[in-house]
């Protein structure tokens, strides 16, 4: 039987009718010790409120206007012992939209969970990664126990991932959670027999739905500041809670749905 304890958020009140916190995103299971509900997105609280947390990994994102962002979150791994935590969340940037230079910048911008909206395009110094018609980048990932290579577009030294394509198989549609297992690649001729492993990561395709509400809270907490600093509260809450995303992808994204 998994262990649910009592865990107190202790915070001093800086004033009598400070604002409430407002709940972003719900990773695990969090629960009001009050009822025993559960924290769910859109949910408030104030300075005080008791929780229950389940595991030691749940968390939450929430928001305090003119306060920021924070993470709720037990202090330490040790239920037992543990105490709610609340966080300033760091204001982690994209990942950058200049061009990669060589294999090393490939490696690390591709690796852990990366995040794909709709289109990523990424400037590639063309002296080290030529692309052309025997020259090219592809995916490949495991679908269904069958191993599935993406050939990716480019146009000229900008490589293009297209979410549609590369979900796309026997011209069918599937859904980014049955995809595992995936690693860009690039074919390098006939060159040390051609293919070279380049990274491996863990993709991560958010419910576009689900992440503009989270967006519109982020947005709303922030709603005296001016739209710089929206766009880049919003960015940074994407990378704390998903993963790591293309600036340009992202901003264009949330310019779009938000009109910032």
């Amino acid at each position: 039987m998994k262990k649910i304890i009592a865990v107190f958020l202790i915070m001093s009140i800086s004033g009598l009718y400070a604002q409430d916190y407002r709940v972003i995103k719900v990773d695990g299971s969090i629960l009001y010790k009050k009822n025993d509900n559960p924290l769910e997105k859109g949910n408030s609280f104030a300075d005080g409120e008791e929780f229950l947390f389940k595991t030691n990994n749940s968390r939450a994102a929430v928001i305090k206007p003119g306060k920021g962002r924070f993470i709720l979150k037990p202090d330490n791994s040790d239920l037992a012992f543990a105490k709610a935590n609340l966080a300033p969340a760091m204001s982690h940037m994209s990942s950058r939209s200049g061009a990669l230079i060589n294999r090393v910048d490939l490696e690390n911008y591709f690796s852990g969970k990366y995040v794909i909206l709709d289109e990523v395009k990424l400037k590639i110094n063309k002296d080290v990664f030529l692309m052309d018609g025997n020259k090219y980048f592809y995916i490949s990932y495991t679908y269904k126990g069958e191993r599935i290579d993406k050939l990716l577009s480019y146009n000229a030294d900008t490589l293009i991932i297209n979410k549609t394509e590369l979900l796309k198989v026997d011209g069918e549609l599937i859904l980014g959670s049955d995809v595992s297992d995936m690693a860009l690649k690039y074919m390098n001729g006939t060159e040390n027999n051609g293919r070279v492993t380049i990274s491996t990561f863990t993709p991560i395709f958010p419910d576009k739905a689900m992440l503009k509400e989270e967006i519109q809270i982020v947005l709303e907490g922030y709603d005296k500041a001016d739209n710089k600093e929206k766009l880049r509260e919003a960015k940074s809450y994407i990378n704390d809670f998903y993963g790591k995303a293309n600036d340009d992808n992202v901003e264009e994204w949330i310019k779009k749905e938000f009109q910032l």
